[in-house]
């Protein structure tokens, strides 16, 4: 019986705090009862501010004040911890100083060895002091040759063209003929791109009255005759020779075009000293002025 006797008391005393705590919130608490429980106090100056108490004429209670006074004498017995700046120190006038003289003097170095390198490239070329440029090999010897067969009334002529140049353009022409080349049999041509550095072509052609011949020319794109084979039944094989030569070489054409400068190794890109383009003449001016900058000191 003490039990529940003990029990109904602690539960009567936690629905009276409930109950203050509720007044105390929604502020129909009595004055006094603030004024006499410091627990209440401070729980209201927390939630209305002091200010606010004192208006409505709740005093302060003792017991309260008395743990104010020691905060009121003594300074702040916390060590505040500052955070430390991420903004890094600013360098000083010398450090700066330092560094824009630094980056005169790289400037300076950087349009002097422009201005050598384009000047001297203009004036020698720059194959004559470094060597970039390659020969071409030349080509050598353009072999065009013929031979023909003879199977009944059926003339078959073979035509073979060797070391051409891939990608080039050629063109076969031909006349064949009978009775001693008094009547014409046929006369015709083909064009051909090069993909290797040797092209075969034939062509059969019907043919009553010995004996036969035949003429044949090999021409580039622009129909300049290259080399020409001819022949005649009966008799064997035709072959001529002739040499197409580049005369193009490094020791003529000493100076780098800017412009080909990745493409150096091509001879295309290589042309005579003396000679300037319009990006010469800017990346003089260009260098000119990076060389005049470095000069100039700064007040």
């Amino acid at each position: 019986m003490g039990f529940i006797h003990e029990g109904v008391i602690l539960e009567t005393k936690l629905m009276n705090e409930a109950e203050r705590l509720r007044e105390l919130l929604d502020g129909s608490m009595d004055p006094s009862e603030l004024e006499t429980y410091k627990e209440y106090y401070k729980l209201a100056e927390r939630i209305y501010g002091r200010e606010a108490l004192d208006e409505i004429g709740i005093s302060t209670p003792k017991e309260v004040e008395e743990e104010l006074e020691p905060l009121a004498n003594n300074e702040f017995t916390h060590d505040v911890i500052l955070p430390k700046s991420e903004k890094k120190l600013e360098d000083s006038p010398s450090d700066t100083k330092d560094k824009k003289k630094k980056r005169r003097v790289f400037i300076l170095l950087i349009g002097i060895i422009g201005l050598i390198l384009v000047s001297s490239n203009i004036v020698v070329g720059i194959n004559s002091i470094v060597d970039l440029c390659e020969d071409q090999e030349p080509k050598g010897e353009i072999e065009f040759t013929a031979i023909h067969q003879v199977n009944g009334n059926t003339m078959t002529i073979f035509w073979t063209v060797t070391n051409t140049t891939i990608d080039n353009q050629y063109i076969i022409k031909w006349d064949i003929s009978q009775n001693g080349s008094q009547e014409l049999v046929e006369t015709s041509e083909m064009m051909f791109t090069a993909n290797g550095e040797s092209f075969s072509h034939s062509t059969a052609v019907n043919v009553q009255i010995e004996p036969y011949a035949y003429s044949s020319s090999l021409l580039d794109v622009n129909r300049t005759e290259i080399d020409t084979v001819s022949g005649h039944y009966p008799d064997s094989e035709m072959k001529t020779m002739s040499t197409i030569e580049n005369t193009k070489l490094c020791e003529d054409n000493p100076k780098l075009k800017i412009s080909e400068i990745m493409n150096y190794e091509d001879l295309e890109a290589w042309e005579p000293a003396g000679e300037g383009e319009i990006i010469d003449g800017m990346l003089l001016m260009i260098f000119t002025f990076m060389s005049l900058f470095g000069l100039t000191k700064k007040k």
